[in-house]
């Protein structure tokens, strides 16, 4: 199923400068940190998601509502 879903794009914010950025579902799910893109601040935006938002994402690209 995470294959299905690997080009899913959740935005993210960086704690520590405030910008806002995309984020490919395959990278949460393979890599778990990434690289603000402003700062250069390492993150873990799946820690800071709630799992409701990351299971709407789910249910939009399956195409339920």
């Amino acid at each position: 199923m995470g294959d299905d879903l690997d080009d899913i794009l959740a935005q993210a914010e960086c704690p520590r400068c405030e910008r806002e950025f995309s984020i490919r579902y395959r990278t949460l799910r393979l890599e778990r940190t990434v690289d603000c893109p402003g700062c250069g601040e390492t993150i873990r935006p799946i820690d800071d998601t709630p799992i409701g938002l990351v299971q709407k994402l789910i249910d939009e690209a399956q195409g339920g509502t």
